[in-house]
């Protein structure tokens, strides 16, 4: 009988079953870090060629479809807004708002539990 208890045939097994689930919480904590890295990343850029284009042509629109092209049709970032304030002497600051959803939650889920994010860039008009 106390042959058979120290046997230890397929321990390994079943330690390995055992740290199972925190290997999966650990790749999808992390898959989350990197989808939130790249969401601001994408939101900065896109803050920075609205302003590009705004400094240039001091339109608006333009300015404002130059934001949503740069984000695209992201599922990383929603419900983008974009804002511009200029402050005189031809300075402004444009600002670029969008929520970004987890990614591991389920789609009822994701409305509730987004993120807020927010850019800024700061710029000079160059039109005389």
């Amino acid at each position: 009988m106390l042959r058979v208890i120290r046997n230890e045939k397929g321990a390994l097994s079943i330690e390995f079953l055992g740290i199972l689930p925190f290997y999966f919480m650990f790749f999808v904590l992390l898959w989350q870090v990197v989808a939130s890295g790249y969401a601001i990343m994408s939101l900065k850029s896109a803050a920075n060629d609205g302003a590009s284009v705004y400094a240039m042509s001091e339109d608006i629109g333009e300015a404002e479809n130059t934001v949503m092209q740069s984000i695209g049709g992201s599922a990383l970032l929603t419900s983008a807004s974009v804002s511009i304030s200029p402050q005189g002497n031809g300075t402004f600051t444009l600002s670029v708002s969008a929520q970004h959803p987890l990614v591991f939650v389920p789609t009822e889920w994701k409305t509730k539990t987004a993120v807020s994010l927010n850019s800024k860039a700061a710029g000079k008009v160059f039109v005389p």
